[in-house]
């Protein structure tokens, strides 16, 4: 392997186990509060607007019987419902209750506190340069889906919160 191929993929790799030990910690602080990372990011999903299961799949990349597993258990725990989609009787319209966005209110500090300890020790200038190469690096990662046809996640942009 070329040098710089093996620069780029040790920076890949840094990157990602970066944001996967971040991930645990994450879910780690949530758990301690009755919640999770899981649990968090369906509703957070769901309370922009209700969704079938199969388009909470789609976006999750998560089979069919995985999202039903995950409604039913945020169901018997009074965090989401489901309602007949009117225009077809055999889909489900999941939707958000009082109590998950309760759910989501409590744990999205908590998220925010391990984010703003990570995150929040760069300098402006470090943050707005790792925004700027997410930035670029989401826009390549959405032409690289069109040329394989892979169905293009949520955009990013700067400042946001995905």
């Amino acid at each position: 392997m070329e040098p710089h191929k093996e620069e780029l993929r040790g920076i890949a790799t840094a990157f990602g186990w970066t944001w996967y030990r971040m991930r645990r910690l994450i879910d780690a602080h949530l758990k301690t509060h009755g919640a999770s990372m899981a649990r968090l990011k369906v509703l957070a999903f769901l309370a922009e607007q209700p969704r079938r299961s199969t388009d909470i799949a789609s976006f999750f990349d998560l089979a069919p019987r995985t999202v039903t597993q995950s409604i039913d258990a945020l169901e018997q725990n009074g965090l989401v419902l489901r309602s007949p989609v009117v225009s077809d009787r055999r889909a489900k319209l999941v939707q958000i209750t009082e109590s998950g966005r309760a759910m989501l209110a409590h744990g999205m500090p908590l998220y925010d506190a391990i984010v703003g300890r990570t995150f929040g020790s760069l300098t402006a200038d470090e943050l707005a340069g790792l925004d700027a190469a997410i930035v670029h690096l989401h826009q390549i990662v959405d032409q690289l889906e069109k040329e394989v046809g892979i169905r293009q996640g949520r955009g990013v942009a700067s400042g946001d919160n995905a």
